[in-house]
């Protein structure tokens, strides 16, 4: 029981990463609080996670949500130890077709969120001395930036950087970012199929793609690594492992993966 008696807030936990994560957190003794919009999937979440595990409503969009999120979570458990932010939305479109409202929408659920959210809990975080996790994306070493991918890719750049900056500002709490590589999680689930099998192979012609993907619980146990390290991890970086064929990805591996992606249960 690593984190027996941590109180973690875990944003983005309706399924996917965050979901894994908050199972995962609790497995390991913490107590959790699992916030997202889809208030209706916690209730079951909740009950397996256990350990006074708590659902709280939250829309990262919006300022007074991530507040009242904070302010709820800091009242159940009567402080923060840790917080982790998973949400990740995109819109696969090439860079020259996305609109302003598609660019903020993506922007502020990947990036503002995640300072607005921090900001309401840094200083319950810098009472305890606790830590924030950001999960960040493999994409942002890709170069260039995977086609049809400009907004995600950005917004987790900036992420990165704005996990530095709260870093440089509140010493007292470690600030961690894991740029994941490609997993299964709902993420693209309500895309055009054609369309994104054509984006994904775009991606696997030119090397960004391992193959296969990872589960999200792969993800989850470095989450939870980097909240039980008694020092600050800076950066994790996870990726699929490649598969044991020595060939690339290919047009049916795509298809395939795609498959997986509608049946996942995902961020």
């Amino acid at each position: 029981m690593r984190l027996a008696g941590r109180r973690v807030l875990v944003v983005g936990a309706s399924a996917g990463v965050g979901r894994a994560s908050g199972l995962a957190i609790a497995a390991e003794g913490g107590r959790v609080a699992f916030a997202a919009r889809r208030i209706e999937r916690l209730e079951e979440i909740v009950a397996e996670a256990g350990h006074g595990a708590i659902a709280i409503g939250c829309d990262v969009r919006e300022e007074s949500s991530c507040t009242a999120a904070v302010e709820r979570t800091v009242s159940a458990f009567g402080g923060l130890d840790a917080l982790v932010y998973s949400p990740g939305i995109s819109s696969f479109a090439p860079i020259r077709e996305v609109d302003a409202k598609t660019w903020r929408t993506v922007l502020d659920t990947n990036l503002v969120g995640a300072t607005l959210v921090t900001r309401a809990a840094i200083a319950s975080l810098e009472a305890s001395r606790g830590k924030v996790v950001f999960v960040s994306s493999i994409s942002i070493d890709d170069a260039p930036p995977r086609f049809a991918h400009a907004p995600y890719v950005v917004s987790k750049v900036a992420l990165e950087t704005l996990a530095r900056a709260w870093q440089g500002e509140h010493r007292r709490v470690g600030f961690t970012t894991i740029a994941l590589g490609d997993t299964l999680t709902e993420f693209a689930r309500d895309e055009d199929p054609s369309a994104l099998m054509a984006i994904v192979k775009h991606w696997a012609e030119r090397g960004y793609m391992y193959g296969r993907m990872m589960e999200a619980s792969s993800v989850a146990a470095q989450v939870v690594n980097a909240l039980t390290s008694p020092e600050t991890v800076r950066r994790i970086a996870i990726t699929p492992r490649y598969p044991d064929a020595d060939e690339g990805p290919s047009a049916e591996w795509g298809s395939a993966a795609l498959e997986q992606t509608r049946k996942a249960r995902g961020d």
